[in-house]
C-alpha cells in the first residue's frame, strides 16, 4: 500500500508538474506575437537601382565582360542567354548570323555563343573558323544535323569530333561527371521499369566520338559489354582548337533554365577560377495552406474520418512541421481562404490565430494565395479575400502572394482594398515570358517557381543542379490544393507526403550549404542580387573583389582549380564542395587569399586526352 505521506508527495509532484507545463505554455503563447511578420521589410531596396547594361558605376575597376550571341534572341535559348548576362552583369550583343559580324570590331569577347539553327553551315563554316582563329572561346549551344558534320571535315575538326558512329542511337541514360556543375556526379540511367517515368530526356542522340584534345563532361550511357566507356556518345564536351577552346552541346540542354549553370560551368573550365554573384536563397512554398473554408467536406470525412479542418490540423499540419524541422526548411505558407467558389462552405477566421502561432514557432512565414479553382475572377478573388482578412482584425503584414500566373495588370490586385498593399514579392508557378527572378515593378519582385515537391524527373534534377550552380537559388512548391479535391489515390496525404518527403530529403537537401529562406527573406536577397554590380581581379595568390556601393551584403560562388582559400578579409566563406566556396561579402572590398590545395584536383576520367 501507498502510505499517506507518499500519497501526498505524489499529489504535490503532479500538481507541480501540471503547473509547470501549463505555465510554460502560457509564457510560450504570450511571447508569440503571431500578429507580427518578423520577415517583412518596411522599406525594401527599390528596383530603381537595379543593375542595367548602361550602368557605369564600376568602370573604374576595369571593362565589363562582353558576350556575343549569334542566333534568335526571341526564342528559349535567346531568353536564357539574356537572363544569364543580366544576372552575371555582362554585356550582350546579338547577331542573327555570322554575315553580320564585323571582323574589324576590336571588342574583346569573353565568349561567342552559337545557335546552330541560325547558321547556314554551307556558306558560314569559313566565318566560324575565322571566329575561332581570333582566339575567342566558342560555345555551340546545339549542333547541326549529324549529316552536315559528316560532310564537312573542317566543322568536325572545329568541334573535336573524330568519328560519327551513327546519325542516331538510343542510349540507356546520361552520365555527368563530377566537377562540372555543383552537386557532384550525376547518373541518369534507366535501371528499373519505374525509371522510365523519371528519364524524360531524349535518349535518341547522334553518336559522336571525340578525339584528342577534348574533355568530356557528359556522355550517353551504353552497354559496357558492347561499347568501351571512352567511346560512349559525347553529349557535352570541350575541344582544344588552335589557340582557343570550343564547347559543344549535343542536344537541347542549353534552352531554358538549365543553360545558365552550364554556361557558368564552361567559364569555370576556361579560367584559373570562376567568381560570380548568386542569390543564396532556397524557398519552400506551401501553396494553399492552411485553407480556411471547410470545402468538399463529405469526401474529406470519407478519406480521413475527420472534418476538413480537423484533417488539416491533425494530419496535414503535423506532417508539414515534421518535414520542415527534419530538413531545416523555413516554409512560406500561402493561406487560402477559399478554393472552389461553387462550394457553399464559407471561410472562417477562427483557426487563423492558431496557424499564425504555429508558423511562428517553426520560423515559417504566412503569405497569401490568390489561387482558385472556379466560380470567380482573379479580381473578385482578391477583393473577397481582402474583405475577409479585414474582418479578422489581424495586424499581420502579408509581404508575399502566390499567383498561378502573372496578371496583365498587377496593380489592380495589389491594392489596399484587397489587403495586399504590403506585398513585396510575387511567386508564380507559370511565369510566361518573364525571367525567373526580376522586378515586376520598382516595389515588387518576382520569384519564379523552379520545381514542385511532388514531381521528380531526371531533367528537373539537372535543371536544379544548373540553377544552384548559376544562382544559388531554388523555389520549391509544395502544392496542397489537390489534397482537398483529390482526383486519384496519389492525392491522398499518405501517398503525396511519401513522395514529397522522399524528393525533398533525397534530392533537394544536397545543396544545404545555401540558405533556406522564407519568401520575404529571399526577396531581400533577390533585390540585392539584381541591384549588385561588381568587379574582381586576381592572380595565383589571391583575388580582390569589389562590390558596388550599397551592396556590401552580397553572396558569390568561387570555384578554384587546384587551390583553396587560405583566408579572407572583410568577408566570410563556407565550402560548398571540393574546390567550390560560398563567399559572403561584408564590405565594398574583399580580399581572398589562396594557397595550393593539399589534395590537387585533376581530371582523371577516361575522356580527358
Amino acid at each position: 500500500m501507498v502510505s499517506r505521506r507518499n500519497f501526498f508527495s505524489i499529489i504535490i509532484m503532479m500538481v507541480a508538474l501540471l503547473f509547470m507545463f501549463q505555465f510554460s505554455q502560457v509564457i510560450k503563447e504570450n511571447g508569440n506575437n503571431y500578429n507580427f511578420n518578423e520577415f517583412a521589410v518596411e522599406d525594401p531596396v527599390s528596383g530603381k537601382y537595379r543593375w542595367s547594361s548602361d550602368n557605369d558605376s564600376m568602370e573604374q575597376f576595369g571593362e565589363r565582360s562582353h558576350v556575343l550571341f549569334i542566333g534568335n534572341e526571341e526564342d528559349g535559348l535567346g531568353d536564357m542567354i539574356l537572363s544569364w548576362c543580366t544576372y552575371s552583369k555582362r554585356l550582350l550583343k546579338v547577331l542573327g548570323n555570322t554575315d553580320n559580324y564585323d571582323f574589324d570590331d576590336d571588342t574583346s569577347w569573353e565568349m561567342i555563343l552559337i545557335d546552330s539553327e541560325s547558321i547556314d553551315f554551307g556558306k558560314e563554316t569559313d566565318r566560324l573558323l575565322r571566329l575561332a582563329d581570333t582566339g575567342t572561346p566558342i560555345v555551340f549551344c546545339n549542333l547541326p544535323d549529324a549529316s552536315l558534320i559528316k560532310k564537312d571535315k573542317r566543322l568536325a575538326q572545329l568541334l573535336g569530333i573524330s568519328e560519327i558512329r551513327q546519325g542516331s542511337v538510343e542510349v540507356l541514360g546520361l552520365h555527368m561527371f563530377s566537377g562540372f556543375l555543383l552537386g557532384g556526379e550525376a547518373l541518369y540511367r534507366i535501371e528499373r521499369p519505374e525509371d522510365l517515368e523519371l528519364c524524360d530526356f531524349d535518349l535518341q542522340v547522334p553518336w559522336y566520338v571525340t578525339g584528342k584534345g577534348t574533355k568530356t563532361y557528359m556522355v550517353g550511357i551504353m552497354d559496357e559489354d558492347e561499347v568501351k566507356r571512352e567511346e560512349f556518345p559525347a553529349i557535352i564536351w570541350r575541344n582544344a582548337y588552335k589557340d582557343t577552346f570550343v564547347f559543344a552541346v549535343n542536344g537541347e540542354y542549353m534552352s531554358g533554365l538549365t543553360g545558365m549553370g552550364l554556361l557558368d560551368a564552361m567559364l569555370y573550365e576556361l579560367k584559373p577560377y570562376a567568381l560570380y554573384p548568386v542569390v543564396n536563397a532556397q524557398n519552400a512554398v506551401v501553396v494553399d495552406f492552411p485553407y480556411l473554408a471547410p470545402e468538399n467536406a463529405a469526401e474529406m470525412e470519407e478519406l480521413y474520418s475527420r472534418s476538413p479542418q480537423a484533417a488539416l490540423r491533425d494530419v496535414f499540419w503535423s506532417g508539414l512541421v515534421s518535414l520542415a524541422v527534419s530538413n531545416k526548411l523555413r516554409p512560406s505558407c500561402c493561406i487560402s481562404t477559399k478554393y472552389d467558389y461553387t462550394d457553399p462552405a464559407a471561410a472562417s477566421g477562427e483557426e487563423l490565430p492558431f496557424y499564425l502561432q504555429q508558423m511562428k514557432e517553426i520560423n515559417a512565414e504566412a503569405c497569401r494565395s490568390l489561387n482558385f479553382k472556379e466560380g470567380v475572377t482573379l479580381e473578385e478573388k482578391a477583393e473577397a479575400d481582402g474583405a475577409f482578412f479585414a474582418s479578422t482584425n489581424s495586424t499581420y503584414k502579408y509581404s508575399a502572394v502566390y499567383l498561378e500566373s502573372m496578371p496583365e495588370d498587377l496593380d489592380v490586385l495589389l491594392r489596399e482594398e484587397n489587403g495586399l498593399e504590403d506585398v513585396r514579392t510575387v511567386v508564380c508557378a507559370k511565369r510566361g515570358e518573364l525571367p525567373l527572378i526580376s522586378y515586376v515593378k520598382d516595389s515588387v519582385t518576382l520569384q519564379g517557381a523552379t520545381n514542385t515537391a511532388g514531381e521528380y524527373t531526371y531533367s528537373k534534377d539537372l535543371q536544379l543542379r544548373s540553377l544552384v550552380t548559376a544562382l544559388g537559388y531554388s523555389n520549391l512548391l509544395i502544392e496542397m490544393q489537390n489534397l482537398r479535391w483529390p482526383s486519384s489515390r496519389d492525392d491522398r496525404w499518405e501517398n503525396y507526403s511519401d513522395e514529397v518527403f522522399s524528393n525533398i530529403g533525397t534530392y533537394w537537401t544536397r545543396y544545404d550549404a545555401f540558405a533556406y529562406t522564407t519568401l520575404s527573406e529571399a526577396d531581400a536577397r533577390v533585390r540585392a542580387f539584381l541591384n549588385l554590380d561588381y568587379r574582381e581581379k586576381g592572380d595565383e595568390n589571391g583575388i580582390t573583389l569589389f562590390v558596388s556601393e550599397g551592396n556590401q551584403d552580397a553572396w558569390f560562388v568561387l570555384r578554384l582549380h587546384n587551390q583553396r582559400i587560405a583566408g579572407i578579409e572583410n568577408g566570410e566563406y563556407e565550402e560548398l564542395e571540393a574546390g567550390a566556396y560560398l563567399i559572403h561579402t561584408l564590405s565594398r572590398q574583399v580580399e581572398i587569399h589562396l594557397e595550393k590545395a593539399r589534395d590537387v584536383l585533376e581530371y582523371t576520367g577516361a575522356f580527358a586526352s
